[in-house]
């Protein structure tokens, strides 16, 4: 079964890219609010200071940049990013000194949104010699004119050891966090891969129970899932989609269930009633699943229901086409129809590939979507692969 814990890691990740951004939008606000203030004389920043003030709302402004408009992911790129936060933190501290206190653990706090310890302890070393050169410049700038701190022993005994202890008491809750954060992180992953499994498990055996119905081989469903997976890997899917979609293609005539045996294994033609029954596998089959949890069985539901729609709208619906039908069902709909046609039924021989995919590129805009015709040309070599690779046992096919 496909891992599924990089993508969740990956979103989670990207989402806390999203969030950092967001929040230095909201605090370069605040370095605006700041100078605001300054121009009505409740802060007394010189506007020599503004120069600083204006290189620390450009930094806080690099997330967005490389994160929502270059849509940059790497770690080295997150270390980047916690580092000029950590650097225009000291900046602010330097200028604005007491004004400004919490903007000296804002960059370790921001680092355990991430859930890598890594990135804390790394955030937390850097920012102590920041920490001790931002006291140092706001010192020699005597931001501050009052005792203790107008000393360089004042500055040593009462501004920079004490915020150092106050830091590594942020980092540590910090750590904490983060590792409550991985924890979680890891329980969703193990509870994700196993409602994937089970749903996996539901679809084999149901797939199963479908085909010895009908007197197809198993065969025949895994085929269909590996000629799927093959259309949605040329549409250029996520391998997660990919997997997704050829488990709940499957299911596409699990509906066959609710049919009478004599009717799907009548080796003559189909009276106009019993050709109407087969017909209604598509709905017994979304109703069977449509209800079902997991979004592997809607999917499954939706191809269920679907993949006897045609392009051109005369399919057993008869009420939409093109765009309107399900993309996973037109890729299933190819899939279903050219192994039907390539493999043995109580009513017919099998037809040579070649007659198959001559069929298929001759309903190219009628029964089929365009380009998933044209995937399928493209890919031909690859299905006769899978043709190879599942062959029917002829002992399983009835006369």
């Amino acid at each position: 079964m496909f891992n599924f814990s990089g993508n969740l890691v990956i979103e989670y990740e990207e989402d806390s890219d999203r969030r950092i951004a967001s929040i230095c939008r909201a605090i370069t606000v605040l370095i605006l609010v700041v100078i605001l203030l300054n121009i009505v004389h409740v802060f007394k920043i010189s506007t020599a200071m503004y120069p600083a003030l204006f290189l620390s709302a450009l930094i806080l402004m690099t997330p967005t940049l490389l994160y929502n408009v270059l849509h940059l992911r790497q770690k080295a790129v997150r270390y980047f990013v916690l580092t000029l936060l950590v650097f225009m933190s000291g900046i602010m501290y330097s200028i604005l000194s007491y004004h400004v206190i919490v903007m000296l653990v804002f960059p370790v706090v921001v680092s355990c949104l991430y859930y890598d310890i890594g990135s804390v302890i790394y955030t937390t070393a850097v920012s102590i010699p920041v920490m001790v050169v931002s006291h140092l410049t706001a010192f020699s700038l005597k931001i501050v004119p009052d005792e203790p701190l107008v000393t360089i022993t004042g500055v040593w005994l009462y501004g920079i050891v004490p915020r150092v202890l106050e830091l590594i008491a942020i980092s540590i809750i910090c750590i904490s966090i983060t590792g409550k954060f991985r924890r979680l992180i890891n329980a969703l992953v193990s509870k994700n891969n196993e409602l994937y499994e089970e749903q996996q498990i539901l679809v084999s055996s149901l797939s199963e129970l479908v085909e010895n119905q009908s007197h197809e081989t198993g065969q025949h469903v895994k085929r269909v899932a590996a000629y799927t997976e093959i259309l949605c890997r040329g549409l250029g899917l996520s391998e997660e989609e990919i997997w997704k979609i050829s488990v709940a293609s499957m299911m596409h005539d699990v509906g066959k269930i609710c049919v009478p045996r004599e009717i799907l294994n009548k080796p003559g033609k189909l009276t106009e009633e019993e050709f109407e029954e087969i017909k209604n596998h598509v709905n017994y089959g979304y109703k069977l699943l449509e209800k079902s949890p997991g979004e592997i069985m809607q999917l499954a539901a939706t191809i269920a229901r679907q993949h006897h729609e045609r392009y051109d709208g005369k399919g057993y619906q008869n009420n939409i086409e093109g765009e309107e039908i399900d993309l996973y069902a037109r890729c299933v709909a190819v899939a279903d129809v050219f192994d039907a046609l390539v493999s043995r039924r109580c009513y017919k021989n099998a037809w040579s590939p070649g007659e198959a995919k001559e069929l298929i590129m001759k309903e190219d805009g009628h029964q089929f979507d365009p380009k998933i015709v044209k995937l399928f040309d493209e890919n031909f070599d690859k299905f006769l692969k899978v043709i190879e690779d599942y062959p029917d046992e002829v002992s399983e096919i009835s006369d």
